[in-house]
């Protein structure tokens, strides 16, 4: 997409996919199986990777992901079924990516996003300019 496209994405968002999970008795474990769901579903998305993280160390909580971008709110979010959940985990990048800070409106947010969401961070503090009173999203 051109950078003037209206359907370009505000920011680039990162997917990162807890590797160590196991939730069930598949050799592969379900953190690598959503990785590679989610990799096939993000080859044709504009501004959102995927990338695998050793351990999260959430590990009461598997499958745990984490949805970042520069100068964004960052989310922590767990119970993501690796059988059922990749394409509102794409969803949840993209609502991530098409908010001015980092924080999509809640019914912006797939049900993934809206009941799995362990913790939200603030974006670094090299990304000040972002108050708080911004990280709030009315409905």
């Amino acid at each position: 997409m051109a950078d003037d496209d209206p359907r370009r994405p505000l920011h680039s968002v990162t997917i990162d996919i807890c590797t160590a999970c196991r939730r069930s008795d598949d050799p592969a474990g379900d953190g690598r199986v959503l990785l590679e769901r989610v990799g096939a579903l993000c080859t044709a998305e504009d501004g959102i990777t995927v990338r695998p993280i050793e351990c999260m160390a959430v590990c009461d909580r598997q499958v745990t992901v984490a949805l970042r971008g520069p100068g964004l709110w960052s989310y922590v979010l767990g119970d993501v079924d690796a059988e059922n959940d990749g394409a509102e985990l794409v969803a949840a990048a993209r609502a991530v990516a098409a908010s001015p800070h980092g924080v999509p409106k809640l019914r912006d947010r797939p049900p993934v996003f809206r009941k799995g969401v362990i913790c939200r961070l603030l974006p670094p503090p090299d990304h000040d300019e972002i108050k708080t009173q911004d990280s709030s999203a009315p409905d």
